[in-house]
């Protein structure tokens, strides 16, 4: 009867707390929990997540919850979930989490998950929730919500976020810059990244980039330049005109402003080319911002296109250096590489033949040098840095000679005119079987230094020299480029003399003057000069499928010593009208159509992006 009565009483009490367990449970999700927790992360992340989350979530969770939840929230807020989670957690966190990225994050996450939290759990959670929202917060509470709402949202995020803005710089030979019409520069201080773009001085060349636009849309470029000049461009995507771009002068090559452009994307890679307007080419292009929703650097589809035939570049020598026995310079010879001024004279003025390597800058100081060359030479430049500065190249009385790959300039001596008599290269005496091939020759810009007599010419030829050939070199900056024959009474019949594919740039008369020579001068380009090709006595010169630029006199002879030409398909932009010289068919005598640009046209592209160093 005890054990019975026993039983009873524990019957009793069990029935007891089995009735009170579904009482008293307070409203759903008001969880005590003052845990206001506005985590508003405005993140607004449309992600409309409704996660209505009603997780019953009985979460007796007696635990008084006082949930330091340090919560750092840094906020790599890899629970992306703003978790609004209308559970009311007063969570300080003051984490607005204005998420810079606009991320909208509405997550509507109301997460309705009003957290029924059966738990009356108060939970004291005084969730003093730092906050900094390292909050890897998996949310603890161990309703399942994890809601991990990939957002990844790193929160610095400036704008890496695929439905918001980005910024991208594209930096010369990073991802997203394509090519240059030119060449990357490092002589002017100020820019950033490897250089800055510089394109050859010609109207419509440029540079391009490739930007990829997740689903199309607007985005503002922004260049960074610098340009002693106004230098207006056009910007094309996907080679369609858009934008017209003012690119302001800066007074100096070294002081860089930004001018700006907004453009339509379509989804995918575009391909955006800015290009000069006018033949002082563009300015130098430090880098572009672009600005934009989910941008990022595009493939680039196209190379600047020139369309050029192979065969017209890799042609090697042509012309009247391939007779008389031929040019071949220090073949059979012993092959050493020059790295100073004085080993470079020893190997050039010796008996011996030699190639000689030169590997950078050779100079000889302010007072400026000459390098006097023996026959039976070949001088080429290592890569793209061989560099006479201040050295002039000295061929008197000697044969079968080779420079190739050579910059070369006597600016920043002392006295240029007594430095190889103001030459940066001589021809003179009895030499023959000279070959001058894709170098680069200049002095100072002529607007800029207008003392016609500081230098004298780029190549000068004169004497009883012949069998010589000038071929794809850029000669610019200058005032006299170049003459055949020192003076009316220097004629020489055998004085033959080829110029093919040069590129020059502002060198304003002389290019060349002919005198008492055969000539045969084609597929050069001309630009900047003021008069052009001066054609004088005792002279017969084939001009040929040259381009000349808008200048005063293109072709012309002068009245007190005529000369005469053979003319063929030349395009001349606009010259002032003066009689020709006469009419002519000079003697030439080799094959040269393999490097005979076929349509004239086309030598305002091709010359300038194959003359001068590097390209050999």
């Amino acid at each position: 009867m005890k054990r019975i009565g026993f039983v009873a009483v524990w019957m009793l009490i069990l029935f007891g707390v089995f009735s009170c367990s579904g009482e008293n449970a307070g409203p759903a999700g008001v969880d005590g929990d003052a845990d206001s927790d506005a985590d508003a992360d405005s993140d607004s992340d449309s992600d409309s997540d409704a996660d209505s989350d009603s997780d019953s979530d009985t979460d007796t969770d007696s635990d008084s919850d006082t949930d330091t939840d340090t919560d750092s929230d840094t906020d790599s807020d890899t629970d992306a979930d703003a978790d609004t989670d209308s559970d009311t957690d007063t969570d300080s966190d003051t984490d607005s989490d204005t998420d810079s990225d606009s991320d909208t994050d509405t997550d509507s996450d109301t997460d309705s998950d009003s957290d029924t939290d059966s738990d009356s759990d108060t939970d004291t959670d005084s969730d003093t929730d730092s906050d900094s929202d390292t909050d890897a917060d998996s949310d603890t509470d161990s309703d399942s919500d994890t809601d991990t709402d990939s957002d990844s949202d790193t929160d610095t995020d400036t704008d890496t976020d695929s439905d918001g803005d980005i910024t991208m710089v594209i930096e010369e030979n990073t991802d997203g810059f394509c090519a240059v019409e030119g060449t990357i520069d490092s002589d002017n201080p100020g820019f950033s990244g490897d250089g800055f773009a510089n394109t050859d001085n010609v109207s419509g060349y440029g540079v391009e980039w490739s930007i990829h636009s997740p689903s199309g849309g607007t985005a503002t470029l922004t260049w960074r330049y610098a340009a002693v000049s106004d230098r207006p461009g056009t910007v094309l995507v996907d080679g369609v005109e858009v934008s017209a771009v003012d690119f302001p002068s800066t007074d100096d090559w070294a002081v860089w402003q930004e001018t700006s452009t907004t453009i339509t994307l379509a989804a995918g890679d575009n391909q955006i080319r800015l290009e000069a307007n006018s033949s002082d080419g563009l300015a130098n292009i430090d880098h572009v911002t672009a600005v934009g929703a989910g941008i990022s650097a595009g493939v680039c589809i196209v190379i600047i296109d020139t369309d050029i035939d192979t065969d017209v570049v890799a042609a090697g020598m042509i012309g009247f250096a391939t007779l008389n026995g031929g040019t071949t310079g220090g073949a059979g010879g012993q092959t050493v590489t020059v790295t100073s001024y004085a080993d470079l004279v020893s190997y050039a003025e010796s008996s011996t033949a030699y190639t000689i390597m030169v590997d950078g800058t050779i100079t000889n100081g302010s007072g400026g040098g000459r390098v006097r060359v023996a026959s039976n030479k070949s001088i080429i430049g290592v890569g793209s840095t061989a560099f006479l500065n201040g050295v002039g190249i000295d061929i008197s009385s000697s044969n079968n000679i080779i420079i190739r790959n050579i910059r070369a300039t006597l600016v920043g001596t002392n006295d240029p005119k007594n430095v190889n008599g103001g030459d940066v290269v001589g021809i003179s005496g009895t030499s023959r079987n000279i070959w001058i091939d894709h170098c680069e020759f200049y002095s100072e810009d002529p607007s800029v230094q207008t003392d016609i007599d500081k230098y004298d010419g780029l190549i000068d030829i004169k004497g009883e020299t012949g069998f010589i050939t000038l071929s794809w070199n850029y000669l610019h900056d200058h005032h006299k480029g170049g003459l055949v024959g020192a003076a009316d009474d220097d004629l020489y019949a055998d004085r033959k003399v080829t110029m093919h594919s040069n590129y020059y740039n502002k060198v304003r008369l002389r290019v060349p003057m002919y005198r008492g020579s055969t000539g045969h001068f084609f597929n050069n380009y001309i630009v900047g000069a003021t008069d052009a090709t001066e054609i004088r006595a005792g002279t017969c010169v084939r001009v040929e499928r040259n381009y000349y630029e808008s200048l005063h006199y293109s072709i012309y002879t002068p009245s007190d010593s005529p000369g005469s030409t053979q003319r063929i398909e030349n395009i001349e932009v606009a010259r002032t009208d003066r009689a020709y010289p006469a009419n002519c068919v000079a003697d030439i005598p080799y094959e040269y159509s393999s490097v005979l640009i076929t349509d004239t046209a086309d030598v305002k592209t091709l010359v300038p992006q194959y003359a001068g160093v590097g390209n050999m």
